[in-house]
């Protein structure tokens, strides 16, 4: 066997491949290497996120909406950001900006159309067991989902949707449909989310909150269905997407090394109430690539702060104990909140103050019998990888 890669990422997705684009970045000269179980990068699925000015990514940016909305049945909520846009980065982009990066390294190698398996510790380095054969790395950044038996959280973010032509004009290009027709019951939260690029295009998706995780497809024919009712037009399905994303991960599977270091939505980068989580994979990403860089020795951080984590957890335990008030309970932290701060509290750490406002626009009883009852710990992410 050859000598060890110092670094092995395994996962070339969104964190792999951000972590390798802030190793370019920051000068990394050693030797590392990508293990990527796809062969062919397609446009599979698109970030959105709230952001301000320019930023890294900006040149990647396909749309931003000033001007969005959350709705119920009975009420409908508008934002405008000040100081933020809301923000879309469709996959296909993002993946051949950055392999492009790589390809132009000589020192960081990708290896796609393998697919990585058992990790065990050897004297000083890790085994990689791979479908190309094994590899060794000095420390390895895992990225790759976690296994089914440890894959568990508080609820469950599923939705179906696509990207749909209509042949009249049913959108408005300029403002997007966030958390649109919230209804909840006690199988939970559902909502539209309406993207619009044109008059007569979008990307829509019904979405549910879960407290039990299911396979996407299962929204396929309610999706269709929602697709039909609103809108009264011939449509064209360009492309679908689907998802389910954990909100609120609990504790998971110990660590074969501490050379190894989980990252990504497998380490519990999501924003727990909400889902969101792109940005703060790609503050990981340069916080990790700067140690990398400088030689420092890697410890994992927990996302977000010891406040938010109490008070999503909590936030979370209150839905699966109230979930017919969910709907409600969105529709008043945003009618409370202004455009920005909305921003801040879906896709950031909220300060206190923040917390204090959404605190102030929800009735204390559910969240008080909530806290009393106990929560399931989320995630810190509180491993760490030796030097």
């Amino acid at each position: 066997m050859s000598d060890p890669y110092d670094l092995a990422i395994l996962g070339a997705g969104c964190a792999g491949l951000s972590l390798a684009r802030e190793l370019i970045r920051h000068g990394y000269s050693k030797r590392a290497v990508i293990v990527e179980p796809r062969e062919v990068y397609t446009h599979d699925r698109t970030w959105c996120f709230w952001a301000s000015g320019q930023h890294e990514l900006s040149d990647l940016v396909s749309k931003r909406w000033s001007h969005w909305q959350l709705s119920t049945l009975r009420q409908t909520v508008d934002h405008r950001g000040s100081g933020f846009s809301y923000q879309q980065i469709r996959s296909d982009d993002f993946y051949q900006a950055h392999l492009a990066k790589v390809a132009r390294r000589s020192n960081i190698k990708l290896r796609q159309g393998v697919t990585a398996g058992q990790i065990s510790d050897q004297d000083d380095h890790v085994l990689i067991e791979t479908t190309a054969g094994a590899i060794s790395a000095r420390r390895v950044i895992d990225t790759r989902p976690r296994s089914p038996q440890h894959d568990q959280a508080t609820l469950w973010q599923i939705f179906s949707g696509a990207e749909v032509e209509t042949d009249e004009a049913c959108f408005d290009p300029s403002v997007a449909g966030l958390m649109q027709q919230m209804t909840s019951d006690e199988s939970g939260l559902k909502f539209t989310y309406i993207l619009p690029m044109t008059a007569h295009a979008a990307l829509i998706q019904t979405t549910r909150f879960a407290l039990r995780k299911t396979a996407p497809e299962t929204l396929d024919r309610e999706f269709e269905r929602d697709l039909r009712t609103s809108f009264k037009t011939k449509t064209k399905i360009r492309r679908r997407e689907r998802g389910c994303l954990p909100m609120g991960q609990t504790r998971q599977n110990p660590l074969p090394s501490d050379r190894v270091l989980r990252a990504g939505q497998a380490a519990g980068v999501l924003r727990a109430s909400s889902g969101y989580g792109f940005l703060r994979i790609q503050a990981w990403a340069e916080s990790t690539a700067e140690e990398l860089a400088s030689g420092q020795r890697l410890l994992a951080k927990p996302y977000g702060s010891p406040l938010e984590r109490k008070m999503d957890a909590i936030f979370l335990a209150a839905m699966t104990r109230s979930p017919h008030a969910a709907a409600d309970w969105f529709a008043r932290i945003a009618d409370q909140l202004s455009g920005d701060e909305f921003g801040r509290f879906m896709s950031q750490s909220p300060s206190l103050h923040l917390w204090l406002k959404v605190v102030s626009s929800l009735p204390k009883a559910p969240f008080v019998r909530a806290l009393l009852a106990g929560m399931p710990e989320i995630d810190r992410a509180d491993h760490q990888v030796a030097t």
